[in-house]
């Protein structure tokens, strides 16, 4: 059974999806994750058999396009770190180059659970965007460090004060989009090279529908690029950002173009 709450942005699917739309491709970057990629795309390929699957190497300096490869993965290699925003752009153009039905974003590092993918999916019909919730339905299952739990929080709060959204995790780079909201952020990038609650709100002001549903996150593998300083240094960025939403007020006209790409930055806050 469907069940939909209305003014949340949340919506629970209790049944597993029949359905997955046959151009699924799925977008997967990477920054040195060898460890973990080729487990990643096996859990895909089991979950989407039908899907293209493409990594975005962001110039690792192990064996991920390797691992990768081995797999059956299209490999796009980037020659220089960019940053996690232009891995994704990267991945966002190769898979519209394509049959693009629905596009799938989820990280290289095992943290996001192939198994929720379909659900993902169904929660997209009238959506132009789905996010992978890690706190939907309660506590994320494993422990999160105490200081990303204060930006994860103060996240949540800027999303709903300024951006009248009401999201339990706009910090998750588990998606779902449409093909257009994919080919917008191809095209015109992401704003100030963020891809967190700055852009969800973004997305908002321009007329598009945003929604969760829960899903069951793993313990990140490897170190963060987010950790400590860099951590702090990149939440300040996602407020200053968002503070100049607030400035301009709380509605936006649709369809406004972006703002100019600040330097490429590293993944998303968790």
């Amino acid at each position: 059974m469907e069940q939909v709450t209305r003014g949340t942005n949340a919506v629970t699917y209790r049944d597993p999806v029949p359905e997955i739309a046959p151009a699924t491709t799925v977008v997967i970057p990477a920054r040195d994750e060898a460890h973990a990629i080729g487990d990643v795309i096996a859990g895909v390929r089991e979950h989407l058999p039908a899907a293209r699957v493409i990594v975005v190497d962001d110039a690792s300096r192990d064996g991920t396009s390797v691992m990768a490869d081995r797999q059956g993965a299209e490999v796009v290699r980037l020659p220089s770190h960019a940053g996690y925003a232009e891995a994704l752009r990267a991945g966002y153009r190769a898979a519209l180059a394509g049959d693009l039905g629905v596009l799938v974003q989820m990280d290289g590092d095992g943290q996001h659970r192939p198994a929720d993918i379909p659900a993902l999916i169904g929660a997209l019909d009238g959506a132009d965007l789905v996010l992978g919730s890690r706190f939907l339905d309660g506590a994320p299952g494993y422990t999160i460090p105490r200081g990303r739990r204060v930006g994860m929080a103060a996240c949540r709060w800027m999303a709903s004060a300024v951006g009248g959204l009401h999201l339990s995790d706009p910090t998750s780079g588990f998606r779902v989009l449409s093909p257009d909201v994919a080919a917008r952020l191809a095209e015109d990038g992401f704003p100030s090279g963020l891809t967190e609650t700055s852009l969800l709100i973004h997305l908002h002001r321009a007329g598009m529908e945003i929604r969760e549903v829960p899903v069951h996150m793993l313990p990140p593998t490897g170190r963060s690029m987010h950790a400590g300083l860099a951590g702090g240094a990149h939440f300040m960025r996602i407020s200053w950002t968002v503070l100049g939403q607030a400035r301009r007020g709380r509605t936006g006209a649709p369809g406004h173009a972006p703002a100019p790409e600040a330097a490429p930055v590293g993944p998303n806050l968790l």
